[in-house]
């Protein structure tokens, strides 16, 4: 018999969950003293079961950044099939795969794996003396903050954020009830805008009277300059979104292929 550790220490040697400081916009978090980890799944349907439920409305998987930078290059154009259409075959897509196989098929030594991960993490953001940060949706949009009991310390906490209650996680979001429940103290939300619906729209506008919204857009430097110098915040100054004052609106340039974006999700 398999206990529930050493399973769970299998599936880390398999494939790990977290990426630390794995992206160019989260190294500019250490200049301000945190490290940043970050869970990469595979978004929207590409693993074959959705773990973004509102990218049909907002389209945004049409300019996803899945296969931005190393994660679209593959080996003489190979990709691989899956239940959700075709990706390019890399190390980086891979991973995203088996580790959304193991939320879906192995929730509990999933939910396990991720706690000791954390834990690590910790540990090494001591060592560095920076602040542990973290980002459980880094391309996927899942509601951690229900339904994902974790047991860490022989303690069943109701969420990952309960069990580490001395660290800040963040996300990007574009799932407006969620700011409709009493979030956990340790965990900011952005809310992510999308034109490609007009009713989703409307719920952004309601939900940014009292919440920070996000809007990924393409246009000249200078548009861009002026619209965050008119009282917006660069979202790629940093990645640290809970450092923006209440009520910010982000301004996000678009990457990859949403440069080419024209369902609505990105703004121009």
């Amino acid at each position: 018999m398999v206990s529930l550790s050493q399973k769970a220490k299998q599936a880390t040697n398999m494939t790990t969950l977290l990426n630390i400081d794995a992206n160019a916009k989260t190294v500019k978090g250490q200049k301000l003293g945190f490290i940043t980890a970050i869970l990469y799944l595979a978004p929207y349907l590409s693993s074959g079961r959705n773990v973004c439920p509102m990218a049909d409305i907002a389209k945004c998987h049409e300019g996803c950044l899945n296969t931005a930078g190393r994660g679209g290059i593959a080996k003489a154009g190979a990709l691989i099939a899956t239940d959700g259409g075709m990706l390019p075959d890399n190390t980086i897509q891979r991973a995203r795969l088996k580790r959304t196989a193991m939320y879906w098929d192995d929730r509990t030594n999933f939910i396990h794996t991720l706690a000791r991960e954390i834990a690590a993490f910790i540990k090494k953001a001591e060592r560095l003396n920076l602040t542990p940060v973290i980002r459980l949706n880094g391309t996927s949009d899942i509601q951690w903050e229900r339904g994902h009991e974790v047991l860490w310390n022989d303690w069943v906490h109701d969420s990952i954020f309960e069990a580490f209650p001395d660290v800040q996680f963040y996300d990007y979001t574009k799932l407006p009830a969620r700011f409709a429940r009493e979030l956990p103290a340790n965990y900011h939300l952005t809310l992510s805008n999308s034109e490609a619906s007009p009713a989703y729209a409307r719920k952004v506008q309601a939900a940014h009277r009292k919440h920070n919204a996000s809007v990924v857009s393409v246009g000249s430097k200078e548009m861009y300059t002026a619209m965050v110098a008119a009282g917006g915040v660069d979202g790629d100054a940093n990645d640290l979104r809970f450092l923006d004052p209440a009520g910010s609106m982000v301004w996000l340039k678009a990457k990859g292929k949403a440069r080419k974006d024209t369902s609505g999700f990105v703004i121009r």
